[in-house]
């Protein structure tokens, strides 16, 4: 998912949820994700929404699982976002099976009770009621329609070419501070989110909760991107201040993964591992009726998913309900 306003803007001035930094992140462990994709197992032609769709880098890989007879929308709150996806879809083999909305995850523009499954990936994180969220999303599912939510749990990441008191001054520090950032006027966010994700799908009323871990582990020499995603990290763990963490740890934080004199990022026995959650849950309960919902200004009703759509024309205003 992308935002409008910079969240987290590191030591060089990175803005980490910018489109810059989610498209390097994603290609970072491309692998990673395109494996977490064919385990999730989608059905061809099947109707799919990828909720917090940010730039659109999933697209690919949900459209080639479903195949070219399947349906995607993808839904975000970001108009940036939103236009960059459709323009990477514009010349690819998929983008006539797609479309883009803006929209809030709990008000979905897609028919009631219709989706095969919604998708969601780095979003959970922001979520500041995440069982909530979750059980609105389910009425939009078929009976029997799957939520997929993939995330990160930073309390699994480890350096091991650092200090070890230092890794977990740094870290317990961040997870502190999160606890404390809204009161300080910053947003909800909880990078300790993927192991606590099967309970909330439980707590949402979803069935069949199912519960994958994807190790990510990278050793010297890192190739270009993870090294940008790294550093990237790396510095988004001081960011705001860091008022949990004493200077000298900062400083020493920062001078490990910089470039220069103390960088671990070149030493031959660098390694690093983090792992990213899948978590999958069934929605068991009956349909509603039939609805009508309104797209692009004009009051519809209900039309069928595999009726082939038109590329999305965003309106100038680019209005929720677009």
């Amino acid at each position: 998912m992308a935002v409008n306003d910079v969240v987290h803007v590191n030591e060089c001035g990175l803005p980490l949820n910018a489109i810059e930094w989610l498209v390097t992140h994603h290609q970072s462990k491309i692998a990673e994700r395109e494996q977490m994709v064919r385990d999730l197992g989608m059905k061809k032609e099947s109707f799919v929404v990828d909720a917090g769709c940010g730039p659109g880098l999933w697209t690919p890989l949900l459209a080639r699982a479903i195949g070219s007879r399947g349906h995607i929308v993808g839904v975000d709150i970001s108009p940036e976002a939103l236009v960059t996806a459709q323009g990477r879809s514009a010349t690819r083999w998929y983008r006539h099976q797609v479309e883009y909305k803006r929209a809030l995850l709990e008000e979905l523009p897609v028919p009631l009770g219709r989706a095969d499954m919604i998708f969601s990936a780095n979003v959970s994180q922001y979520l500041p009621d995440p069982v909530a969220t979750f059980a609105a999303m389910g009425p939009y599912l078929a009976q029997g329609g799957r939520l997929a939510i993939k995330d990160i749990d930073f309390g699994t990441m480890r350096f091991h070419a650092i200090d070890s008191g230092l890794q977990a001054r740094v870290l317990q520090a961040r997870e502190y501070w999160e606890f404390q950032r809204v009161d300080a006027g910053y947003t909800f966010e909880d990078s300790w989110v993927g192991s606590k994700l099967a309970g909330y799908l439980r707590k949402a009323g979803y069935e069949d909760v199912r519960e994958r871990a994807y190790p990510v582990r990278r050793k010297h020499a890192l190739p270009a991107d993870f090294r940008f995603y790294l550093q990237g990290i790396a510095e988004w763990f001081v960011s705001e201040g860091a008022p949990h963490l004493a200077d000298d740890d900062v400083r020493d934080w920062l001078r490990s993964f910089r470039d220069g004199p103390g960088n671990v990022l070149d030493q031959q026995d660098f390694q690093s591992e983090e792992i990213e959650y899948v978590v999958t849950g069934t929605w068991n309960k009956p349909a509603p009726k039939p609805s009508h919902y309104t797209d692009m200004y004009i009051e519809i009703t209900t039309r069928p998913v595999e009726q082939e759509q038109e590329p999305l024309v965003l309106c100038p205003s680019l209005c929720p309900t677009c």
